[in-house]
C-alpha cells in the first residue's frame, strides 16, 4: 500500500549561494519548518526591493530502505524554479512555482540518513510564467513537502503531477437523467496479473472541514447516507492504461452552494487477488452552459456568478501558509455570499479546491501568464532588437507545462468550469499573444473537452485571440472613467465579444481602513497617499446597482478585485507601501472593511445590519448622512437612545442601502445604532465644535 509522510519540520535554510558546491563548507544554516519563505517581511514592505534569488533547504531524511518499494519526493509548491538533490545527486529540475511535481529518488537513497537538498529559485526567468504582474513573487518551498512510499507496481506518480486516475463525464444536460462516468488510470511497473476495478458509492457521511466556521450553510446537505456501490468496473491493463466506463442514473445533482453533493470514486489496484493500493476522488456531477444574452446557467438553471478574486498570501506570512490560514479565507468568501471564485492569477492549494468542491463554489482556474512574454522583452514592450524566437517558444512551453499540470492534477473538481490561459496580456504582443493562445487553446480542448477555455483582458485586441470565454478587467470610479460608467464599459466589451458575453473578471477600487472623508470623491491619481473607505464602498454600489439587474444577463459572472488586500512590493500608495488594498478585508484578515458589508446584503440571507465609516470616529461635520447596509425590510436609527427614524427597503434609492440623511450630532460622544428586528450594529462617534 502507498504511504505519505510529510516532511515539515527540521528543515535548515540558507540564501544567497550561488551553487551547490557551497553547500557544505557553509555553516551559516537556520533552522525553520516548511511551508516557508524567505520574502514574508521584505515582500511586503514597499520599495520594490524584496529578495530575488537562489533560496536553499537542507533536510535529513532516515530511511529504512525496501528493495521492493519506490520512493519519491512530492513538492505540492515551490517558487519558481526548483532543483533536488539527493545525496550530491542531482535528481531533477521543475520550472513553475504553483504547482504539484514528484520526482522518483528511489535509486538515490540509502538505507539510513540521506541528505536532501533543495535549491527553490524566484529570480526572473524568461523562459518561466510569470515574468512580471502585480504581486510579490514569493520564494521558497511554501507549500508541503512528502515522502511517498510505494509498491513498484503503483498507479502512475508522473503524469503532470496527478495521481494518475481521473473521472470525466459529458458537459450535457443528459447527465440529469444518466451520467455515464469515463474512468481511466495510469498504471506504472505493469506485470501480468495485475488488473484495476473502479467503483462509484455515495460517502457514508458529509465531509465538512472541522476549522471552517461558515453560516448560511445548507443544512439538509449535512446528513449521513447509507453508504452503497452505485456501480462497479473491473478490467485488466493495456498498454499500461485502465479504461471503463460507470454509469450513475438519475444521478444527485453537485447544485452549486445549495446543495455541493459528491460522489466518491474508488480506484483499485490490484496484483492477482491481493490489493496493490488504493485511490479515492471526490466528484460533483453537474452541467453547464453560457448563453450570450441569457446568462450562466447551473443544471439547467439561471445561475449568474457573483464572486471574487483571490490571492493567497497573508500578512507576515507570504505564501507559506497552512491549512488553518486556507479554511479562514474560504470562510470569509462563503459568508460573503459568494457562489463563484477567480482564483488568481495562478493554481492555489489543492485543499482550497477541496474547499470549493465541497460547499459549492464555481471556480475559474487560471495559470499564470500575466502582462508580458518571454523572449520580447521583459523590461519593456517588444521590439524586433529583442525579439528572441528560441525563448519565446521556451516560454510557451513553460505556459503548456504549467496548464497541463493544473488540468491533470485538478480535472475531476465539479467547482471548475474553466481553464484560464491569461490574465492582462499586453496588447502590443499582437500576433504572437494570438499564437500562444491558439495553442493554449489546443492544449486545454485536448485535455478536457468539456470545460471551456478562457482568458482575462483589458483591452479589445484579445478579442482576436482564441478562447470560448472572456473576462473584462475593468475599474470605473478608480483607474478609468466615472463610478457611474459600469454600464459604458461593461457593453464596450460585450460588443466586442459577441458570441458569448462576457464576465467582469476584475472590478474594484482601494481602500485604507485608516482613511475617511466626509465627502469622498475618486482620486484624480490613485497613486496618492489617500485612499478612503468611503469611497471604495461608492464604486462598489455604483457595480452592484447595474450587475444585480436582470438586464445585466449578458454578463454571465462578476469577479471583486479582490477579497483581500495583498503583497505587492513594488506598490506606495494610499500610506500603504507594498499593497494593493483593493481588498475587501485587511491583508491581516482582521478588519472587514465597509464593502464587505455591502456584498453580504445583497448576496447573503444571513441577516446583516452594518453602520458604514464606524473607524471614522473624530468626525468633521456636526450634520451627516448615516449610511446602513442591510437585507432587512426596514431599518431604525438610534442616536444616543433616541429614535430619529425608520426606513423602509423599498424606500430606498438603491436596495440594501439605507441613507439616513441629515442627522445632527450631539456635541462631544455619540452612540449611533441601526437595529432590524434582534440584529443591531453600534458606532461610537465624536463631534467637537
Amino acid at each position: 500500500m502507498r504511504e505519505k509522510r510529510i516532511l515539515s519540520d527540521h528543515w535548515q535554510f540558507i540564501y544567497g549561494l550561488s551553487d551547490v558546491s557551497e553547500i557544505n563548507s557553509n555553516t551559516d544554516w537556520k533552522d525553520i519548518s516548511v511551508p516557508h519563505t524567505w520574502n514574508n517581511l521584505d515582500g511586503q514592505d514597499g520599495g520594490g526591493n524584496y529578495l530575488r534569488g537562489k533560496g536553499w533547504y537542507k533536510y535529513s531524511l532516515d530511511v529504512e530502505k525496501d528493495s521492493s518499494k519506490e520512493y519519491w519526493l512530492e513538492f505540492l509548491g515551490v517558487n519558481s524554479v526548483a532543483d533536488l538533490y539527493v545525496n550530491g545527486m542531482h535528481i531533477g529540475q521543475h520550472r513553475g512555482g504553483y504547482t504539484l511535481f514528484r520526482f522518483n529518488v528511489t535509486d538515490a537513497l540509502v538505507n539510513g540518513n540521506n541528505q536532501i537538498l533543495v535549491c527553490a529559485d524566484n529570480s526572473p526567468f524568461a523562459d518561466v510564467i510569470p515574468l512580471t504582474a502585480d504581486f510579490t513573487f514569493f520564494g521558497g518551498i511554501y507549500r508541503d513537502v512528502h515522502l511517498i512510499v510505494c509498491e513498484k507496481t503503483h498507479f502512475a506518480l508522473d503524469d503532470y503531477g496527478s495521481d494518475g486516475v481521473n473521472v470525466t463525464y459529458h458537459n450535457s444536460p443528459e447527465i440529469i437523467d444518466k451520467a455515464v462516468l469515463n474512468v481511466s488510470a495510469r498504471i506504472n511497473g505493469v506485470t501480468d496479473n495485475c488488473s484495476v476495478t473502479a467503483e462509484v458509492t455515495v460517502p457514508d457521511t458529509f465531509e465538512k472541514c472541522d476549522d471552517i466556521s461558515v453560516t448560511d450553510f445548507n443544512t439538509d446537505y449535512v446528513i449521513s447516507y447509507d453508504k452503497k456501490v452505485i456501480d462497479k468496473a473491473k478490467g485488466n491493463i493495456v498498454n499500461g492504461r485502465f479504461d471503463s466506463a460507470l454509469t450513475i442514473h438519475h444521478p444527485h445533482l453537485w447544485n452549486g452552494r445549495k446543495d455541493p453533493f459528491l460522489y466518491k470514486v474508488v480506484f483499485t489496484l490490484y496484483n492477482g487477488d491481493t490489493e496493490i493500493e488504493k485511490i479515492e476522488k471526490y466528484i460533483g456531477i453537474r452541467c453547464f452552459s453560457i448563453d450570450s444574452r441569457k446568462g450562466f446557467f447551473l443544471n439547467g438553471a439561471s445561475y449568474p456568478l457573483r464572486g471574487v478574486n483571490r490571492h493567497q498570501d497573508r500578512k507576515d506570512m507570504g505564501w507559506a501558509i497552512t491549512a488553518k490560514e486556507h479554511d479562514e479565507d474560504f470562510a470569509m468568501i462563503y459568508e460573503i455570499g459568494a457562489n463563484a471564485i477567480r482564483l488568481a492569477h495562478y493554481p492555489h492549494h489543492p485543499h482550497f479546491y477541496d474547499l470549493c468542491d465541497r460547499y459549492g463554489l464555481l471556480v475559474w482556474a487560471e495559470i499564470p501568464f500575466v502582462d508580458r512574454i518571454g523572449g520580447l522583452g521583459i523590461s519593456g514592450l517588444p521590439t524586433d532588437k529583442l525579439k528572441n524566437k528560441a525563448v519565446e517558444e521556451s516560454f510557451l512551453n513553460n505556459a503548456k507545462l504549467q496548464m497541463a499540470e493544473l488540468i491533470k492534477q485538478q480535472c475531476h473538481r465539479p467547482s471548475i468550469f474553466c481553464w484560464s490561459m491569461s490574465n492582462e496580456v499586453m496588447a502590443e504582443y499582437g500576433k504572437t499573444a494570438q499564437y500562444m493562445m491558439e495553442e493554449l487553446d489546443k492544449l486545454v480542448h485536448s485535455l478536457d473537452n468539456q470545460r471551456c477555455s478562457a482568458l482575462a483582458t483589458n483591452h479589445t485586441k484579445s478579442y482576436k485571440w482564441k478562447a470560448d470565454i472572456r473576462g473584462c478587467n475593468i475599474y470605473p470610479g478608480w483607474y478609468g472613467g466615472k463610478e457611474t460608467h459600469f454600464p459604458l464599459q461593461a457593453n464596450y466589451h460585450m460588443r466586442a465579444n459577441r458570441l458569448k458575453g462576457v464576465a467582469v473578471s476584475e472590478y474594484g477600487a482601494g481602500s485604507n481602513v485608516l482613511h475617511h472623508s466626509e465627502k469622498p470623491s475618486q482620486p484624480k491619481d490613485t497613486v496618492c497617499d489617500f485612499h478612503s473607505e468611503e469611497w471604495q464602498s461608492i464604486v462598489h454600489e455604483n457595480a452592484l446597482k447595474y450587475f444585480m439587474k436582470k438586464r445585466s444577463n449578458k454578463i454571465w459572472g462578476t469577479f471583486v478585485w479582490n477579497m483581500f488586500d495583498f503583497a505587492i512590493d513594488s506598490r506606495n500608495e494610499g500610506a500603504m507601501p507594498g499593497m494593493n488594498n483593493k481588498g475587501l478585508v485587511t491583508y491581516d484578515r482582521k478588519i472587514k472593511k465597509d464593502a464587505f458589508y455591502l456584498y453580504k446584503s445583497y448576496w447573503s440571507s444571513v441577516p446583516v445590519v452594518h453602520i458604514t465609516s464606524s473607524r471614522f470616529s473624530e468626525r468633521e461635520e456636526r450634520t451627516i448622512d448615516v449610511k446602513v447596509y442591510s437585507n432587512a425590510s426596514e431599518v431604525t436609527l438610534r442616536l444616543n437612545g433616541k429614535k430619529i427614524t425608520t426606513i423602509k427597503d423599498g424606500d430606498n434609492k438603491q436596495r440594501h442601502i439605507f441613507v439616513f440623511k441629515s442627522v445632527q450630532l450631539e456635541n462631544g460622544d455619540n452612540a449611533v445604532t441601526a437595529s432590524a428586528g434582534n440584529l443591531s450594529d453600534t458606532v461610537n462617534w465624536k463631534y467637537n465644535q
